[in-house]
């Protein structure tokens, strides 16, 4: 045996702590399982051996880790018993955010002619591939401001014979409780809501074109909902408020949110320029914020320190089976690249792709291509970032966990023990 390339060990504290990113299992040491990690299992009694295989902190000695990545990633990149498709209905936005990635798209809804080569294309691709699952994002835009295009296209798509799961991104202006019942009929399970900070803050920052307050509308919103589906609150945070995360959750706990929903933090991220008219975070900065916060709040109920394992699929960019609808029925691999016409691959109302190579591209997406992912020992769980950012900007995209890994490690520790 011997310890796998993708383990993180903290002996800075005690008990030392052992990840591994393949398995995501994180494991207190003893002694006498430290000294066995660290001899290979040598001379070490079974159970202990066991115990530490099992949690994939060692491997057999014949085991190419990297090559086995490889394998499992390219198998589930592949398949074709479950489909993905991300819809946009809508590029409009009831919002004006001034950091925005999506200035400059063409915008539009879905016509009926539309909504309806999609219902077809999608049931097409479910009958060719006898797909057993069948996965729905709803995007935008807004994708609130065509909520009958999401219901039709639901009634034409869901099957009592198909696994059904859809999930919706919006930013909860139009969220009450009606829509939300409406949607939880329409198979969505969980949304994802942008709240940007405390009142003040997020006003300036998710704003309508006549300003206003949105944040206790939005929250009063989440409220409702989160008795019918998962809401996940995500924070874009950048210099300009991210000294406000506990104000925001002091503004959550008075309207009665904790444990009701999920929040967490994503840096703004400089997509098509954004970050060129104010300062965004650099990696260092924003794992640092972030660790800082799932430690402050691992005992609320509002985050949960953990860090995942092996990510095989990496994006549904990179998927075979996996595309992006815009509003005109144009295709996609990436919700990074819609609305952007010299992006698309394709249309629902063409047999064949128009672009083969742009979907050559992301489908023989290499993660092990550059050589500092392949020695990282997080490979596993980032599977070498985001793809787009690879493909289109030439740089790697870590993820904050290479920067905060062992505190992480610690805050998930100590929120299964209560500490």
């Amino acid at each position: 045996m011997k310890q796998s390339r993708f383990n993180v060990i903290d002996k800075g504290n005690q008990p030392t702590l052992a990840y591994n990113s393949y398995s995501g299992a994180i494991v207190a040491l003893d002694a006498e399982y430290e000294k066995g990690l660290f001899e290979n299992g040598a001379n070490c009694p079974s159970e202990i051996v066991d115990n530490l295989t099992d949690a994939g902190l060692l491997v057999p000695d014949g085991l190419d880790e990297i090559e086995h990545l490889k394998e499992i990633s390219l198998a589930c990149r592949m398949q074709s018993k479950s489909l993905s498709f991300t819809i946009a209905p809508t590029l409009n936005c009831n919002f004006r955010c001034p950091y925005c990635y999506e200035n400059g798209k063409r915008y539009g809804s879905m016509s009926d002619r539309c909504v309806d080569q999609v219902i077809k294309h999608i049931n097409g691709m479910v009958i060719d591939n006898q797909a057993e699952s069948l996965q729905i994002a709803w995007y935008g835009g807004e994708p609130l401001l065509a909520i009958e295009t999401v219901e039709k296209i639901t009634r034409g798509i869901r099957s009592d014979e198909i696994l059904f799961n859809a999930s919706m991104v919006t930013n909860g202006y139009f969220l009450d409780g009606k829509t939300a019942e409406l949607l939880a009929k329409n198979g969505v399970t969980h949304v994802q809501v942008t709240v940007d900070g405390p009142p003040e803050i997020h006003n300036r920052r998710r704003c309508l074109p006549s300003g206003g307050d949105t944040f206790n509308r939005i929250i009063d919103n989440v409220k409702r909902a989160s008795a019918y589906f998962d809401v996940i609150l995500r924070v874009n945070v950048d210099p300009s408020n991210g000294d406000q995360i506990d104000r925001l959750v002091d503004s959550l706990d008075r309207k009665g949110l904790r444990n009701k929903v999920k929040l967490y933090l994503a840096a703004v991220d400089d997509i098509n320029g954004t970050c060129a008219n104010s300062p965004c975070y650099s990696e260092d900065e924003f794992a640092s914020i972030e660790a800082s916060c799932l430690s402050r709040y691992k005992m609320t109920g509002y985050m949960d320190p953990f860090l995942p394992g092996f990510n095989p699929t990496i994006c549904g960019a990179v998927n075979k089976y996996s595309e992006v609808i815009g509003p005109d029925g144009s295709l996609y691999k990436c919700w990074n690249e819609i609305g952007y016409s010299d992006r698309s691959y394709g249309s629902i109302f063409e047999n064949e792709t128009s672009s083969a190579s742009e979907v050559s591209i992301w489908n023989a997406y290499d993660f092990c291509s550059d050589s500092e992912c392949l020695n990282c020992s997080l490979l596993p769980m980032c599977m070498g970032g985001c793809p787009f950012t690879r493909l289109y900007e030439n740089k790697t995209s870590c993820v904050s966990a290479r920067k905060n890994c062992i505190k992480v490690m610690r805050a998930a520790y100590d929120l299964k023990h209560k500490k």
